[in-house]
């Protein structure tokens, strides 16, 4: 369920194993899984996570129930080693990609202006040539 203009997610459940291989302990378990993440920048990028997970460890320990409240951090990447990039390498990188985009679009109109005087050239001549006396 998402909440607060939708930064705040909650997130119930349990886990459970299709095998059952715990078929004779007790379901005692009143409380489910539960997280609540809440996004802290606009975009998604940092959240505050907090959960509480149950857990059977078996017939010594029982029930472990665990809780923790954490700070998530998602990053978007195409290669691994994009990870470690400092913000001068990206800054570089993006005004990189920037400039050939540029000189791509100047060599677009380049050529579409070189195309469009060929293109007047030959119906000029075309012209001229219609424009001749028979013979």
């Amino acid at each position: 369920k998402r909440l607060l203009n939708d930064r705040l997610t909650v997130t119930v459940g349990s886990n459970f194993a299709l095998e059952n291989p715990n078929a004779n302990r007790e379901a005692t378990n009143l409380a489910e899984n539960v997280q609540l993440d809440y996004k802290l920048s606009r975009d998604g990028r940092y959240a505050l996570r907090a959960y509480r997970k149950n857990e059977y460890e078996g017939i010594l320990e029982g029930y472990i129930i665990e809780t923790g409240v954490g700070i998530v951090i998602t990053l978007d990447y195409n290669q691994f080693r994009q990870i470690f990039r400092s913000k001068k390498e990206k800054e570089r990188l993006r005004l990189q990609r920037e400039a050939r985009r540029k000189a791509a679009a100047e060599q677009e109109e380049k050529d579409r202006e070189e195309r469009m005087k060929r293109e007047r050239e030959k119906a000029a001549q075309e012209q001229k040539k219609n424009n001749q006396p028979g013979e």
